[in-house]
């Protein structure tokens, strides 16, 4: 069964990686669990899930109708509801169990509060990439504003560097829109915070149909804000009260860079190319909306 794609580009090194799974490992090493079969019926999700959309159910359910349930959930002791369990992770194999047709399911059995439910499901889900970005931003957020976690803190326990925990945080600041490009599109992450920089719904609307229709690549988006001539905007901050962290300075703007120390011909020919590819990307976006239009004036 292929894992769902990865979309950051971000995401870390090998290094950052094998953290996240050492950190994982050590959030359930002190747990003993107790390995049993339960009724799927008895199984609640997580309530502190951060993940809100499940792709490819039916193929995992076809897996599991061919090979059969080869791993185990992990579950806790329900606090409310005496004889039912939460789940700590594995909620899409769970769906996918349901759908397959098993009544049972092999679990492990341990006590966990909840703050770890939330780190080991959030580092559990950031492994294996089962979250887009906004589902992580979301994510992020909750941990520090309502679970009291300062942004290095979060980091250090879901084996990230502070940056990403920024870079995640910041997507909840763009206008709507944007957010909507992301969740449908996490690959054009880089494309969409460019066009966050866009001062009107008008101007973004248009280059993320752009971006929706694979008619604009990520230069092509970079190019066309670089063109607009934008006057940059003073940099917000990010405001942590948490344990007195300074105030962050938002990202950025993600530019297209013409170099300052080269001679003015190689300055005024990085500008003349930056000119050349918004025209072409405006062509793109443009003409198949005018041909369009011309066939059907001909019928």
């Amino acid at each position: 069964m292929p894992r769902r794609k990865s979309f950051y580009e971000d995401s870390g090194s090998n290094a950052q990686e094998h953290m996240l799974e050492q950190n994982l490992q050590a959030l359930m090493a002190p747990q003993r669990p107790q390995t049993t079969d339960l009724p799927i019926a008895r199984i609640r999700p997580n309530p502190f899930q951060a993940r809100r959309n499940f792709d490819d159910i039916g193929e995992l359910a076809a897996a599991i109708r061919a090979q059969g349930f080869t791993t185990r959930l992990r579950v806790r002791p329900d606090p409310l509801e005496p004889d039912s369990f939460q789940l700590v992770f594995g909620e899409r194999r769970l769906r996918a169990a349901e759908e397959a047709g098993l009544t049972m399911v092999p679990c492990e059995v341990a006590h966990h509060t909840d703050d770890e439910m939330i780190e080991i499901g959030l580092a559990e889900n950031i492994q294996r990439r089962d979250l887009d970005p906004m589902e992580e931003a979301r994510a992020f957020r909750i941990f520090i504003d309502q679970r009291g976690y300062t942004e290095r803190r979060l980091a250090e326990r879901i084996g990230k560097d502070r940056g990403y925990i920024q870079n995640r945080l910041a997507l909840l600041r763009a206008p709507e829109e944007v957010q909507q490009l992301v969740a449908q599109r996490p690959d054009a992450l880089s494309a969409a915070r460019a066009i966050a920089q866009l001062p009107t719904v008008e101007q973004r609307q248009q280059l993320i149909e752009g971006v929706a229709s694979g008619a604009l690549t990520h230069k092509d988006v970079l190019a066309l804000v670089n063109s607009a001539s934008l006057a940059p905007a003073s940099r917000p901050t990010v405001v942590d009260h948490k344990q007195g962290d300074a105030d962050i300075p938002a990202q950025p703007r993600e530019s297209v860079s013409v170099s300052t120390t080269s001679s003015p011909l190689t300055r005024a020919l990085d500008r003349d190319i930056l000119a050349v590819r918004a025209v072409f990307a405006r062509w793109r976006l443009v003409l198949p909306k005018r041909q369009a239009s011309r066939w059907c004036r001909a019928k």
